[in-house]
């Protein structure tokens, strides 16, 4: 196997463990950035009961695993509710999410 040179834009090999990434404030969100790769990014999302993420525009495309909690997802026109397990592919353009119940979702991305 070759190995991935840093200097080139790949990651090295590693184990993460997602509960090092979650984070709730009361009423807000987090985000926190877990891997950014050549082909794909990852993110961890989690929101506080109630908090919403309007729509709004993302020039790239994302895919999302619900974690934990329930929420609303909203791509382009579309609406889905989701819970733990579900997981729902947004394409560049307008989406949104809304939490109905304290959520985490992993991101994965589009580099950007």
């Amino acid at each position: 196997m070759v190995q991935p040179n840093r200097s080139q834009g790949y990651a090295r090999e590693q184990k993460y463990d997602i509960d090092q990434f979650v984070k709730f404030i009361t009423g807000d969100r987090t985000k926190s950035d877990v891997f950014k790769g050549k082909h794909f990014n990852i993110v961890v999302i989690c929101l506080d009961d109630g908090y919403e993420i309007p729509p709004h525009h993302e020039p790239y495309d994302v895919f999302f695993y619900v974690v934990s909690g329930r929420g609303i997802f909203a791509a382009g026109e579309k609406q889905w509710a989701a819970k733990s397990g579900s997981m729902v592919f947004a394409p560049a353009g307008v989406r949104g999410i809304k939490c109905i119940e304290r959520l985490t979702v992993l991101g994965i991305q589009e580099p950007h």
